[in-house]
């Protein structure tokens, strides 16, 4: 609402990779004490959930959760799946094939004031490049 009247103006919307809510790592079991057997776990990280919580409320932005890594139904399993945790800032999910088709299509996107990723990222993103501490 500007002027006591109501507006039609875009809300502002951040970027977030999935990267930045997500901790990947390695784990090793030994199958009957020899076979050792690798396999990819993947934590969501609480504190960065909950500070873009927060940050929503409080600065009225909309986030909206991206990856490259996966596809268009794994994102929505993924938001679902952070619905049921409560801890749930995002209020849109999408799927990019890579980087380069996301940053081709931020100058046609006046409602992004930025993107949040991972420090070695950060540059290909121009003026959009947003770093976690920053907020």
């Amino acid at each position: 609402m500007q002027g006591n009247d109501i507006s039609n103006a875009m809300p502002q919307r951040i970027l977030v990779t999935s990267d930045v809510i997500t901790d990947e790592y390695k784990s090793v079991k030994k199958v009957l004490k020899v076979i050792p057997v690798s396999s990819k776990k993947l934590e969501y990280n609480r504190l960065v959930l909950s500070h873009l919580y927060v940050f929503t409320l409080k600065r009225s932005i909309t986030l909206e959760l991206v990856s490259f890594d996966r596809t268009e139904k794994d994102m929505i399993d993924l938001m679902v799946h952070l619905d049921k945790i409560g801890t749930n800032p995002f209020r849109y999910g999408t799927a990019y094939k890579s980087i380069d088709k996301l940053v081709a299509e931020l100058p046609y996107r006046p409602e992004v004031a930025g993107v949040i990723d991972i420090p070695s990222r950060l540059l290909r993103y121009g003026r959009w490049g947003m770093d976690f501490p920053t907020l």
